[in-house]
């Protein structure tokens, strides 16, 4: 059972420096528009691969989930709280 983990999430508009973005479009969104994120790292995990690929994953880092409507993103990141990765937030849409 999933909780609503989301008054723990936090959301940003501006990456740091020390986090991690994870976009889990689909790679055909992926690819259509990019994100417009030079200086950070992006891990295009689309999130029906997501909880496979949990092992991959540093529960102490810090993750941004990122979709272009925000559902998705708010919902895998929920997921991840649940499973112990509690550095995790939601990064709203840096495209226009």
């Amino acid at each position: 059972m999933i909780t609503d983990a989301t008054k723990n999430i936090r959301i940003v508009s501006t990456p740091e420096p020390e986090d991690l973005i994870i976009d889990v479009r689909h790679p055909s969104e992926v690819e259509e528009l990019p994100l417009p994120l030079d200086t950070s790292i992006i891990l295009q995990i689309p999130f029906f691969t997501l909880l496979e690929k949990l092992h991959e994953l540093n529960p102490s880092q810090n993750y941004l989930i990122y979709c272009d409507k925000g559902v998705m993103s708010r919902l895998q990141a929920n997921i991840l709280w649940e499973k112990g990765f509690h550095k995790v937030g939601i990064l709203k849409s840096p495209i226009n």
